[in-house]
């Protein structure tokens, strides 16, 4: 069996006092409950005795960030969910995979090929889920929605790793073939494990700084390689709570949404709406709905919208302030009254 292969711990190699097979748990652990930094974090306290002169990892290994890598295809991702989304069915999920063992087989095994998946609420209730469902649901033997995309492509990609994975895929042949050092297995598999989480930060990290169409997870996993991590980047909804396994029994108040607001409400499908009238809309805490806000321009706006914008409390206040005519004011305006109207 191939060393790299997730069934097999060699016992022999032991990363921070744990097993491999521990320390790669430990990581994906710490994805799956959105602990991403903290687990780029140690495995860069690994990476110090592992990069640079005369060690397995060349010293970039050390220093490359979230940042450095790229994220591409983003403005194609949101037209194919437009054109992916039904009514009453839209797109709720996106996965994007790390496929080497693709890339293995071409002439550029330093180039992973990154499959995405489009899912919908019929795989799975990913629109009401948060985090620690998620995680349980990636802790069972096969993730429910298991093949159960609307649609998978090549939009996703990453870039600003090639080098670094064509390291790794090096260091794996020495491994698979018996040849490499323990201190070379560790190098294999920190480094693999500091590519997966630096490409699950990078993806997180686009989503909330691009938006989707709407809140929706965001999930990360492997395919045919190592060290396959499955784990959500985001999830639709917030926890209240940390999930189980969160650092001594912690517990965290509800974060706001992690995807930025659109600058208008966005329009539910058609199938929302009641009776072929317009879509509700859901209004702010003590706002009143029809004057939430107004449309964009080119849409139609309601006499009583732009009222209720336009007499506020303030101009109401505005109005009582205004000095109040003089006595000598009011008996003139009540003498000359009859007279103009005959005029």
């Amino acid at each position: 069996m191939d060393y790299m292969d997730n069934a097999q711990v060699p016992d022999a190699v032991t990363i921070d006092g744990m097993s491999e097979n521990q320390f790669r748990t430990a990581i994906e652990a710490m994805l799956r409950e959105g602990r991403a930094d903290e687990a780029a974090r140690r495995i860069k306290d690994e990476l110090v005795f592992l990069c640079g002169a005369g060690l397995p990892l060349p010293a970039r290994f050390r220093f490359i960030a979230s940042q450095d890598v790229i994220v591409t295809g983003w403005d194609r991702l949101i037209r194919r969910i437009a054109e992916l989304d039904r009514p009453g069915d839209p797109v709720t999920a996106i996965a994007m995979d790390i496929c080497p063992a693709i890339a293995a087989a071409t002439a550029d095994p330093g180039r992973p090929f990154y499959e995405t998946a489009y899912y919908t609420d019929r795989a799975w209730p990913f629109s009401t889920a948060g985090r620690s469902r998620l995680a349980q649901a990636f802790a069972l033997p096969e993730v429910p929605w298991q093949g159960a995309f609307e649609d998978n492509d090549d939009t996703l990609g990453v870039t600003g790793l090639e080098d670094l994975h064509a390291v790794i895929a090096a260091m794996r042949k020495l491994c698979t073939a018996g040849m490499a050092t323990a201190e070379e297995q560790r190098a294999c598999t920190v480094g693999a494990c500091h590519l997966a989480v630096l490409t699950h930060q990078a993806l997180r990290d686009k989503a909330m700084a691009e938006g989707l169409p709407r809140p929706m997870a965001v999930l990360v996993g492997g395919h045919g390689g190592y060290p396959a991590f499955e784990a959500a980047a985001l999830a639709a909804v917030t926890d209240e709570r940390w999930p189980e396994g969160a650092p001594d029994g912690q517990t965290a108040a509800p974060a706001p949404s992690p995807f930025p607001a659109p600058p208008f409400p966005a329009p539910p499908l058609a199938a929302d709406a009641p009776d072929g009238g317009p879509p509700p809309r859901s209004a702010a805490p003590g706002d009143d709905a029809e004057a939430w806000h107004l449309p964009p321009p080119g849409i139609h706006v309601t006499g009583t919208q732009l009222r209720r914008r336009l007499v506020t409390q303030e101009s109401i206040a505005a109005l009582e302030n205004e000095a109040a005519p003089s006595l000598l004011q009011t008996l003139a305006n009540r003498l000359l009254t009859p007279f103009l109207r005959k005029k």
